[in-house]
């Protein structure tokens, strides 16, 4: 149970930052769950894509 839990932890936060750069939350929480830390630096280094918040529609 102690190897499960952090790989659901960078699922969860690959998730969150996905949300944030506007991209899809349900991929990349199953891509970190897959690949966990190397998700997150993905993410984090992907530029925010189109969104409502940012001025285009």
């Amino acid at each position: 149970m102690e190897f499960l839990l952090p790989w659901i932890i960078f699922g969860i936060a690959a998730g969150v930052l996905a949300k944030g750069k506007n991209r899809n939350v349900v991929l990349w929480a199953f891509i970190g769950l897959l690949i966990g830390p190397f998700a997150l630096l993905i993410v984090a280094m992907m530029k925010p894509a189109p969104g409502p918040d940012q001025g285009f529609h």
